[in-house]
């Protein structure tokens, strides 16, 4: 007959309870840093030259990030709620309505106006689009790709072990 026992089993169940706690803490702190970077990245590179030129700023500041830890789910988004967003990220090929408007011009048959400017009405009209798509979001969490794993995996190792 063979006997055996096993030595801080208490502590042993602790620990393993303690784990799952741990560990969605810890991936929840290495989402929220590379939710940080990737919203960094995207306003500062992606959508300040290496992909789109700045106009206005306006998709730029719109740039935002969250991080939501479930009960057993840690996600983190980074996105914008610009409606034209889309259009630079997927590209668009298809027709659009221009609604009629006010336009200034400065010069009329290559001339400059002799008033500096006008406002001129522009009637409602419908035109077609080949857009080419401008990746900013998409391709700068692909660039980050093996550094969310990298910080993925040491915050699991991190929670294993404490």
């Amino acid at each position: 007959m063979i006997q055996g026992w096993i030595v801080g089993d208490r502590e042993l169940v602790a620990r393993l309870e303690a784990m799952p706690g741990k560990l969605k803490d810890g991936i929840g702190r290495a989402v929220l840093s590379l939710a940080v970077e990737l919203q960094g990245n995207v306003m500062s590179g992606k959508l300040s030259g290496q992909v789109l030129k700045v106009r206005t700023g306006t998709l730029r500041r719109s740039i935002t990030q969250k991080v939501d830890i479930g009960e057993d789910s840690v996600s983190g988004t980074v996105g914008t709620n610009v409606t034209y967003a889309a259009r630079h990220e997927y590209g668009f090929t298809g027709t659009e309505s221009v609604k009629a408007h006010l336009r200034t011009i400065t010069q009329a048959f290559g001339r400059p106006l002799k008033e500096g400017s006008k406002q001129i009405s522009v009637r409602a009209f419908s035109r077609k689009i080949d857009y080419p798509a401008h990746s900013f979001l998409r391709s700068a969490l692909a660039e980050m790709e093996s550094k969310i794993r990298e910080q993925l995996a040491s915050a699991v190792q991190a929670a294993v072990k404490a």
